[in-house]
Order: structure tokens, then sequence, then C-alpha cells
């Protein structure tokens, strides 16, 4: 991907990573929350990543952040975020930082050694960075991704697949069902790349000349040599991403549960196949179900492998922990893309959605959609400034198509006129109104009662994400930016 690295992102691999055995003797890198905050108080105190390459900078950096009153902006901000920020903020010494920052020779070696694997490198400060990243994980993204293969496939729209590696003919089957569907309407696989219903999707999808995302839990370093994947990655059909260091190993599994947020992260939608009562999978649902990070679908098909399918459609009877949103069933006799949010090419169906609840099928109208074949990400780096767009361009049905927030598509445009509606009928006196999500919602409620509040919540984040709904603070209350 890229012949060198800025100094930015120099720094911040070596404040949060090991380059070879012997570092782990001699440092301790900062912790994804530990690069959060750091990165946080730099841009309250005028700093950046490069600039602890400087020597004379980087002792100015250290009398600044001994002084505790330098540390009020980022604690306030944060503390609700993260747990134990006094405790974080004391073990970063100077005896830390400076043991972190001397390795230039190894930084210098790994990379040469990496590079020369095809594995590219991704940090906060690149425009390239995943936003969907950002929203999710907010100061707790990594300051580091690493890759090989195509990088803009990160543009592209995916589905996400899970399942267990304990996977049957029957499994296989409805995989390769759901998969051959989202393929034809532009959908490319997101998935893990591990052994099961994993591999099957990806190469289900590569094999449809088709694209394809893996985010590893495991060593990208090996996989870059892996003959399964080496065709798909010289024809540009394949990403292998991963938020761990290169070379790091499977251990007990807690990379291949931290893996799997990133697939509902960048996943417009997520299936799951088939799922074991314990494990990866039905953990992962669990979380996607309880923090809303995208819609998700469990198959229903004749399967011994499902017993965590019923399970999870049940609404997780037996867990104490509250699940905000419930599954949906899918069959391979349905539509997958009937569920999926609408674009402007519009075809009506009638999917049978299943009642987790009764059981019941309920028949609604929804709609089918033709995927983008790609989107316009802005970057919203902690290290880099967005550029706005001039207010007058929001009003004007000329110049809707050349925003970014609207991609040339009819429907985006519509409900951003629908949700000026919206804030305008709340408007008295010409002043500036603050509605609710629920507010919002309930001005809504035809709509969703058509496509879900899943599906009307994904146009609120994707204007949020185009700085046209502005979020106060920490609540749930938004400005239009008119």
């Amino acid at each position: 991907m890229q012949s060198s690295l800025s100094e930015n992102t120099k720094a911040m691999l070596m404040l949060t990573h090991y380059f070879n055995r012997s570092d782990k003797k001699l440092c301790k890198p900062l912790t994804d929350n530990g690069f959060g905050y750091l990165a946080h108080w730099m841009n309250a105190n005028g700093y950046q990543p490069h600039d602890l390459l400087d020597n004379e900078r980087l002792e100015t950096f250290f009398a600044d952040f001994a002084d505790e009153a330098t540390h009020f902006t980022s604690k306030s901000a944060l503390s609700g975020f993260m747990r134990g920020l006094d405790k974080t903020v004391s073990k970063m010494t100077r005896e830390r930082f400076q043991s972190l920052l001397s390795r230039g020779m190894a930084l210098s070696q790994a990379l040469e050694k990496w590079q020369s694997a095809g594995i590219w490198i991704l940090s906060r400060a690149d425009k390239a960075y995943p936003i969907q990243i950002k929203r999710n994980l907010k100061e707790k993204a990594p300051a580091i991704l690493f890759g090989t293969g195509n990088i803009d496939l990160l543009n592209y729209k995916s589905i996400g697949f899970v399942g267990s590696r304990n996977c049957g003919q029957h499994d296989e089957t409805a995989a390769i069902h759901y998969v051959d569907e989202i393929n034809h309407h532009g959908f490319q696989v997101i998935s893990g790349a591990a052994k099961g219903i994993d591999s099957i999707a990806m190469h289900r999808s590569l094999s449809n000349n088709n694209k394809a995302i893996g985010i590893l839990g495991d060593s990208l370093f090996k996989a870059c040599g892996d003959s399964q994947w080496r065709e798909y990655l010289r024809n540009e059909q394949l990403l292998l991403l991963s938020p761990f260091d290169p070379e790091a190993s499977f251990g007990r599994g807690e990379n291949a549960m931290q893996r799997n947020k990133y697939i509902y992260f960048l996943s417009e939608a997520v299936v799951a196949i088939c799922s074991g009562v314990e494990g990866g999978t039905i953990n992962g649902v669990k979380e996607n179900l309880i923090a809303g990070w995208c819609p998700q679908f469990v198959s229903r098909h004749d399967s011994p492998n499902t017993t965590g399918n019923t399970e999870i459609l049940n609404g997780f009877p037996s867990s104490k922990t509250r699940i905000k949103t419930l599954a949906l069933a899918i069959t391979p006799e349905e539509s997958l893309i009937s569920f999926i949010t609408p674009s402007d090419n519009m075809v009506e169906v009638q999917p049978t959605l299943i009642n987790t609840n009764t059981g019941e099928a309920v028949t609604t109208a929804n709609k089918s959609t033709e995927a983008l074949d790609t989107i316009d990400i802005p970057d919203d780096s902690d290290l880099q400034t967005i550029e706005e767009t001039p207010q007058d361009e929001f009003n004007s049905d000329n110049n809707l198509h050349s925003i970014p927030a609207f991609l040339g598509k009819e429907a985006i445009a519509g409900f951003y006129f629908d949700l000026f509606d919206v804030f305008k009928a709340k408007q008295t006196n010409n002043e500036e109104v603050f509605l609710t999500e629920a507010q919002i919602l309930e001005g809504f409620s035809d709509l969703v009662g058509i496509i879900g509040n899943t599906a009307v919540k994904k146009y609120l984040t994707h204007f949020q994400d185009h700085d046209i709904l502005i979020r106060q603070g920490r609540s749930k209350t938004y400005k239009l930016q008119t």
C-alpha cells in the first residue's frame, strides 16, 4: 500500500506495538484505552504524535504531561467512557515513553519484514481509516490497523457472515444461498477468515467473482502466504485486516472474540448461519444485540448445529443481560436483501418475517436494494479537521447530488427533506431546534412501521457521519445543520 509511513504513524506504532520478542521484556506498549486517552490529551494540548520524535518537543511534552492541570479537559470528557483513568495516566511515565520511543531500529526492521510480505499499515491519522470503527469505539479505536490486499474494499458495502467451525452440509448450503443473493445485488462478504462458515462465505463470494474482507484474529503475516488466499489477494478481490500485531498468535481465543466486533462495525447487516449455545458466534451476536451496531439476522434452516440459533431467536431467555434489540429470523427461501435498508432502486416485495416471540409469520411491506459500488467516507480523525460543507448547499435541490452525504441517491436526499420538515415543525420564533432521537423517530412513525427502527437510525447515523445531524454532547439530542 505505502512505500513510506508518515511520522505520525511511526510514532503511533512505537507507542502501541511490539516489534520483536525482546521488546516484551524491555517495554510495555500503550493499550487502546491508553493511546485513546493520550490522543485526546494531545489534541486538547496542541500536540501530535510526531512531536514525540523530536527531542526538543518531547521535553516540552514531558513537562506539560506532568502538569495535572493539563489533564482536566481529557479526564472530564472521558470519565464516563473509560474506567480507571487515573491509573491509566499514572502508568504513562517518562521512562515508559522513552523506552517505547527509543526503538527506531526495531521499528525499521519490523516494517521491512512486514512490507516484504505485502502488509500495509493504517493509522487513526489516515483518511482511509474506517469511520465506522471510530464511531463505535471512539477513543478506544485501535491506533493502528494492519492489512494486506485491496484497501479500497473498505469503501464497499458488506454483509457479515458468522458461524461455527462445526458446520455441516445444510449449514454450508444455507450460507451459499445467502452469499449468492447478496453478491447478485452488489454486496461483498465480510467474515472472520476462520475454518467453517467464515471461509465458506468468503470463498463463495470470491468464486462468484465478487469481493470479500476477512478480519483476522491471529497472524496476518502467516495469512499473507496462505495458498487459499494468494490468488484473490493478487486479483485485488480480497482484503485481510487485523487490529492486532501482524505476528500475533490466536492465543486462548481472546483475539477471536475481540475481532468479532469489527465484522459488525463494517457490515450493513450480519447473518449468523449456525451457532452453538456457547462460543464466539453466540457471544458476538449477543454483544451486537446489546450494543445495536447493525441489524442481526439468524438463519432458520434444518440443521443439528443450530441450537444457539434457537437461543438467540428466543431472546436469550436465560441471560441476565438485557437485550436491546431482537434478532430477525431468515430462511433460505426468503430474500435477505429485502430486509436491508432501501436505496433509490426500490422494488416492492412481500417478505415473510418471523416474530421471534410467537414464532408466527408476519407479512409486511418492505423494499429491496441494489447496493452502491462504493460509498464516500469522510475523515473524522482525532488528528485532522473535517472541512465543512457550506450551509446554503443543503437547501438546494440542484446541489444535493454533489454533496457526499447524499451520494447521488434520491432516497437519501428525500429522507433529508423529511428530516428537515420534522425539525421545522418543532420550530417557534426562528429559534434553533433540538430534538431527541425518540422525537425524531416519532416524526417518522410511518417509515419506522415499514422498515423498522434500526433502518431509520442508519439514515440518522449516515447524516451524523456527514455533519448534517449534529449530536449535542454525550446525550442523544440533535440539531440539524441547515
